[in-house]
């Protein structure tokens, strides 16, 4: 056999030792550091689940008429906030368009 077969057995020996070492531990590619961090993992996981499970047994929420209204009153809210925002832009393209009229920006005071 060629010298650097002798190489690549070696690294295959090697590898096959340090894989076995690292499940014998329990601590392969990927485990978590500790066990207690796994136990809170699930925990929560658990949790999550149960959750879950109780807004699926709730079943469909019908909004009552003080939810209509808050989601309307905020619809409106925003729909102003949004012209005035137009109309601040208006304004700002108006003033970028007609820069020497306060005589500060743009002409010349000699």
């Amino acid at each position: 056999m060629p010298w650097f077969a002798w190489i690549v057995i070696a690294a295959i020996v090697v590898g096959g030792l340090i894989a076995v070492a690292t499940v014998w531990s329990e601590r392969g590619i990927g485990a978590p550091p500790d066990r207690d961090e796994l136990q809170r993992l699930k925990r929560r996981i658990a949790e999550l689940e149960e959750q879950q499970s109780a807004k699926q047994l709730e079943g469909p929420h019908i909004p009552t008429r003080a939810e209509e209204n808050l989601t309307a009153e905020d619809r409106w809210r925003l729909d102003m906030l949004e012209a005035r925002l137009e109309s601040l832009e208006e304004k700002s393209t108006d003033d970028d368009d007609d820069p020497g009229e306060d005589g500060l920006s743009g002409g010349t005071t000699r």
